[in-house]
Parts: structure tokens; sequence; C-alpha cells
């Protein structure tokens, strides 16, 4: 569980860089579709946020933590 969760942070942070990266470069290149690929790339994100937040509000009751 350790490794998925190591896993899902990383990805995370890859995707904001991404996003960061669509944002920023859309208004000099035109990419098409670039503000559903970001409003995808939130969703997603937000997603995995949750499964992380869920994760250790639960270890926290349990008292894994």
């Amino acid at each position: 569980m350790k490794k998925v969760k190591t896993i899902a942070k990383y990805v995370t942070n890859i995707l904001a860089i991404v996003n960061a990266l669509l944002v920023g470069l859309d208004p000099i290149w035109n990419i098409p579709y670039a503000d559903k690929i970001s409003e995808t790339l939130i969703v997603v994100m937000a997603v995995i946020g949750t499964y992380l937040l869920g994760n250790k509000a639960a270890s926290k009751i349990k008292g894994d933590e």
C-alpha cells in the first residue's frame, strides 16, 4: 500500500507540472483543447488527492500513523 501512495504522489506532482506547462504554453502555441485537457488533469489530480487524504484519515483513525 505504501508503494501505491508513493506512486500516487509522484503522479499528482507530474500532472501538476504538465498542467502548468499546458496553461503557460497555450497562449504562445495555441494548443487545441488546452482548456479541456487542463480541466481533465485537474479532475484526475483531485481524485488522486482525495484518495491520498482518505487513506491518511483512515490510517489516523486506526492508529497506524
